[in-house]
Protein backbone atom coordinates (compact mmCIF):
# COMPACT_ATOMS: atom_id res chain seq x y z
CA UNK A 1 0.00 0.00 0.00
CA UNK A 2 1.38 3.44 -1.11
CA UNK A 3 0.36 6.25 1.65
CA UNK A 4 1.65 9.25 -0.60
CA UNK A 5 2.33 8.41 -3.83
CA UNK A 6 2.53 10.27 -7.13
CA UNK A 7 -0.30 10.34 -9.86
CA UNK A 8 1.88 7.95 -12.28
CA UNK A 9 5.62 6.51 -11.57
CA UNK A 10 7.95 8.88 -12.70
CA UNK A 11 10.23 8.31 -15.24
CA UNK A 12 12.52 10.49 -17.40
CA UNK A 13 18.06 20.20 9.46
CA UNK A 14 21.24 20.65 8.60
CA UNK A 15 22.18 19.86 5.09
CA UNK A 16 25.16 18.96 3.42
CA UNK A 17 25.31 20.44 -0.30
CA UNK A 18 27.55 22.11 -2.89
CA UNK A 19 28.66 24.12 0.35
CA UNK A 20 30.23 21.11 0.89
CA UNK A 21 33.09 20.96 -1.99
CA UNK A 22 34.48 23.78 -0.47
CA UNK A 23 35.99 24.83 2.98
CA UNK A 24 33.54 26.82 4.72
CA UNK A 25 32.45 27.41 8.42
CA UNK A 26 29.25 26.21 9.53
CA UNK A 27 28.64 29.39 10.55
CA UNK A 28 28.93 30.92 7.38
CA UNK A 29 26.39 28.56 5.31
CA UNK A 30 23.61 30.37 4.76
CA UNK A 31 20.57 28.29 4.46
CA UNK A 32 18.29 28.16 1.31
CA UNK A 33 14.78 30.22 1.63
CA UNK A 34 12.17 27.20 0.78
CA UNK A 35 8.10 27.86 -0.27
CA UNK A 36 5.97 25.76 -0.61
CA UNK A 37 5.24 24.03 -4.74
CA UNK A 38 2.58 21.64 -5.92
CA UNK A 39 1.97 18.55 -4.20
CA UNK A 40 3.47 15.19 -5.17
CA UNK A 41 0.23 13.54 -5.23
CA UNK A 42 -1.23 16.32 -8.10
CA UNK A 43 -2.01 14.00 -11.16
CA UNK A 44 0.40 16.63 -13.32
CA UNK A 45 2.83 16.80 -10.98
CA UNK A 46 5.46 14.65 -12.92
CA UNK A 47 4.83 16.66 -15.99
CA UNK A 48 5.31 19.61 -13.75
CA UNK A 49 8.71 18.44 -12.54
CA UNK A 50 10.03 17.35 -16.08
CA UNK A 51 9.50 21.07 -16.75
CA UNK A 52 10.85 22.81 -13.97
CA UNK A 53 14.36 23.99 -14.66
CA UNK A 54 15.44 25.21 -10.99
CA UNK A 55 16.48 22.99 -8.07
CA UNK A 56 13.96 21.27 -6.12
CA UNK A 57 13.81 19.77 -2.53
CA UNK A 58 11.43 16.61 -2.54
CA UNK A 59 10.35 13.98 -0.03
CA UNK A 60 11.87 10.52 -1.11
CA UNK A 61 11.26 7.27 -0.26
CA UNK A 62 14.48 5.38 -0.38
CA UNK A 63 15.95 1.77 -0.43
CA UNK A 64 19.20 0.60 0.01
CA UNK A 65 19.83 -2.71 -1.22
CA UNK A 66 20.31 -4.57 -2.76
CA UNK A 67 20.80 -1.60 -4.76
CA UNK A 68 20.09 2.10 -3.83
CA UNK A 69 16.67 3.10 -5.21
CA UNK A 70 14.07 5.92 -4.66
CA UNK A 71 11.23 7.26 -5.51
CA UNK A 72 8.84 10.39 -4.77
CA UNK A 73 6.54 10.44 -1.75
CA UNK A 74 5.94 8.06 0.75
CA UNK A 75 5.93 4.16 0.11
CA UNK A 76 5.28 1.48 1.83
CA UNK A 77 5.94 -0.78 -1.01
CA UNK A 78 8.75 -0.48 -3.81
CA UNK A 79 6.80 1.19 -7.00
CA UNK A 80 7.75 -0.61 -10.43
CA UNK A 81 9.23 2.16 -11.55
CA UNK A 82 12.13 3.89 -9.29
CA UNK A 83 15.38 6.47 -9.30
CA UNK A 84 18.67 6.31 -9.47
CA UNK A 85 20.49 9.20 -7.37
CA UNK A 86 23.85 10.72 -8.09
CA UNK A 87 25.61 12.78 -5.47
CA UNK A 88 29.09 13.80 -6.61
CA UNK A 89 27.82 17.29 -5.76
CA UNK A 90 27.64 16.53 -2.29
CA UNK A 91 30.62 16.68 0.31
CA UNK A 92 29.45 13.84 2.04
CA UNK A 93 28.39 10.45 -0.10
CA UNK A 94 24.85 10.03 0.32
CA UNK A 95 24.87 6.46 1.69
CA UNK A 96 26.29 7.77 4.68
CA UNK A 97 24.03 10.56 5.51
CA UNK A 98 21.54 8.31 4.88
CA UNK A 99 23.02 5.99 7.31
CA UNK A 100 23.51 9.31 9.62
CA UNK A 101 19.77 10.06 9.76
CA UNK A 102 17.95 6.78 9.65
CA UNK A 103 20.57 4.53 10.96
CA UNK A 104 19.52 0.80 9.24
CA UNK A 105 15.55 1.65 8.95
CA UNK A 106 14.54 0.60 5.62
CA UNK A 107 13.57 1.91 3.87
CA UNK A 108 14.66 5.57 4.43
CA UNK A 109 12.30 8.64 4.19
CA UNK A 110 13.91 11.75 3.47
CA UNK A 111 14.06 15.08 2.10
CA UNK A 112 16.35 15.50 -0.89
CA UNK A 113 17.11 19.22 -3.09
CA UNK A 114 18.44 18.73 -6.49
CA UNK A 115 17.50 18.40 -10.29
CA UNK A 116 15.74 15.16 -11.92
CA UNK A 117 17.88 14.64 -14.91
CA UNK A 118 21.50 15.51 -13.72
CA UNK A 119 24.54 13.33 -13.07
CA UNK A 120 28.00 14.45 -11.75
CA UNK A 121 30.38 14.42 -12.76
CA UNK A 122 29.63 11.98 -15.90
CA UNK A 123 26.58 12.26 -18.39
CA UNK A 124 24.39 9.22 -17.59
CA UNK A 125 22.88 7.37 -20.08
CA UNK A 126 19.22 7.18 -18.70
CA UNK A 127 19.07 10.91 -17.14
CA UNK A 128 15.03 10.75 -17.10
CA UNK A 129 15.59 8.15 -14.18
CA UNK A 130 18.26 9.87 -12.16
CA UNK A 131 17.94 12.71 -9.46
CA UNK A 132 21.14 14.59 -8.95
CA UNK A 133 21.49 15.65 -5.55
CA UNK A 134 22.72 18.71 -4.17
CA UNK A 135 21.54 18.70 -0.25
CA UNK A 136 20.29 16.30 2.18
CA UNK A 137 17.78 18.00 4.40
CA UNK A 138 15.63 16.12 6.96
CA UNK A 139 13.43 12.76 7.39
CA UNK A 140 10.33 13.10 5.88
CA UNK A 141 7.41 13.44 9.08
CA UNK A 142 3.79 12.17 8.66
CA UNK A 143 2.14 10.58 5.64
CA UNK A 144 1.42 13.20 3.70
CA UNK A 145 0.68 14.17 1.00
CA UNK A 146 3.74 16.74 0.95
CA UNK A 147 4.32 18.80 -1.65
CA UNK A 148 7.63 19.96 -3.63
CA UNK A 149 9.51 22.86 -1.95
CA UNK A 150 10.73 25.90 -4.32
CA UNK A 151 13.77 27.69 -3.65
CA UNK A 152 13.25 31.48 -3.44
CA UNK A 153 15.43 34.17 -4.39
CA UNK A 154 15.59 38.16 -4.02
CA UNK A 155 13.23 38.69 -6.35
CA UNK A 156 10.84 36.46 -5.25
CA UNK A 157 10.73 37.75 -1.52
CA UNK A 158 9.96 40.56 0.03
CA UNK A 159 9.52 41.17 4.43
CA UNK A 160 6.57 43.61 5.09
CA UNK A 161 4.65 44.92 8.78
CA UNK A 162 1.10 43.08 8.13
CA UNK A 163 -1.35 42.37 10.71
CA UNK A 164 -2.31 38.63 11.17
CA UNK A 165 -4.42 37.11 8.17
CA UNK A 166 -7.37 35.18 8.65
CA UNK A 167 -10.10 34.50 6.00
CA UNK A 168 -11.14 36.83 2.68
CA UNK A 169 -14.61 37.51 4.59
CA UNK A 170 -12.70 40.49 6.64
CA UNK A 171 -13.56 42.18 9.80
CA UNK A 172 -17.30 43.15 9.06
CA UNK A 173 -17.95 39.60 8.38
CA UNK A 174 -15.93 37.36 10.42
CA UNK A 175 -15.18 37.59 13.93
CA UNK A 176 -11.77 36.18 13.74
CA UNK A 177 -10.94 38.67 11.25
CA UNK A 178 -11.97 41.42 13.79
CA UNK A 179 -9.75 40.43 16.16
CA UNK A 180 -6.94 39.85 13.77
CA UNK A 181 -7.38 43.36 12.91
CA UNK A 182 -7.24 44.38 16.31
CA UNK A 183 -3.63 42.76 16.55
CA UNK A 184 -0.33 44.91 16.05
CA UNK A 185 1.08 44.44 12.97
CA UNK A 186 4.62 42.24 12.42
CA UNK A 187 7.18 41.92 10.23
CA UNK A 188 6.94 38.71 7.64
CA UNK A 189 8.53 36.77 4.93
CA UNK A 190 6.42 36.80 1.71
CA UNK A 191 6.75 34.66 -0.98
CA UNK A 192 5.51 37.23 -3.75
CA UNK A 193 5.97 34.53 -6.73
CA UNK A 194 3.17 31.48 -5.17
CA UNK A 195 2.51 28.45 -6.69
CA UNK A 196 -0.74 27.72 -7.93
CA UNK A 197 -3.93 29.70 -8.85
CA UNK A 198 -5.77 30.90 -6.36
CA UNK A 199 -7.00 33.63 -4.19
CA UNK A 200 -4.14 35.64 -2.47
CA UNK A 201 -4.12 38.80 -1.24
CA UNK A 202 -1.98 41.23 -2.76
CA UNK A 203 1.09 43.40 -1.38
CA UNK A 204 3.01 46.62 -3.86
CA UNK A 205 6.29 45.81 -5.03
CA UNK A 206 8.82 47.60 -7.32
CA UNK A 207 10.76 45.37 -10.06
CA UNK A 208 13.53 46.59 -12.31
CA UNK A 209 11.64 50.19 -11.55
CA UNK A 210 8.31 49.08 -12.33
CA UNK A 211 5.75 49.28 -9.71
CA UNK A 212 3.40 45.90 -9.76
CA UNK A 213 0.67 44.56 -7.49
CA UNK A 214 1.41 40.62 -6.46
CA UNK A 215 -0.24 37.80 -4.68
CA UNK A 216 1.53 36.67 -1.52
CA UNK A 217 1.73 33.61 0.31
CA UNK A 218 2.72 34.35 3.93
CA UNK A 219 6.40 32.32 4.70
CA UNK A 220 7.55 33.30 8.57
CA UNK A 221 6.59 35.69 11.04
CA UNK A 222 9.55 37.57 12.91
CA UNK A 223 9.20 38.22 16.56
CA UNK A 224 10.70 41.64 16.06
CA UNK A 225 11.79 44.16 13.49
CA UNK A 226 15.44 43.71 14.55
CA UNK A 227 15.09 39.92 13.80
CA UNK A 228 13.24 39.94 10.37
CA UNK A 229 16.14 42.75 9.35
CA UNK A 230 18.90 40.49 10.69
CA UNK A 231 17.07 37.87 8.82
CA UNK A 232 17.03 39.83 5.83
CA UNK A 233 20.78 40.75 5.88
CA UNK A 234 22.20 37.11 6.61
CA UNK A 235 20.15 36.18 3.07
CA UNK A 236 20.71 39.17 1.06
CA UNK A 237 17.43 40.28 0.69
CA UNK A 238 16.89 43.85 -0.69
CA UNK A 239 13.11 44.83 -0.84
CA UNK A 240 12.12 45.14 3.39
CA UNK A 241 9.59 47.51 4.62
CA UNK A 242 9.37 47.92 8.10
CA UNK A 243 6.99 50.46 9.84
Amino acid sequence: MVACVLGVSLLGGASDGQEGTKAMLKQDYVPPIFARGPSVADPNFVAWLKTYSGPVKLPFTIWRTPHRVGSIGVHTTMPASVLRFSDGALGIPLDERLHQLCGDAEPCRIWLAGRLGESMPLPDPGPSTIFNVHAVHERVEGEGPHAAQLIRGDECLAIRSLKRLHCARGPDRCASCKQAQAEPAAPKLLDVCPNGDVARPTIEIVRDGETLFRPFDVLQTFASADAARAFAKKHGLTDVRID
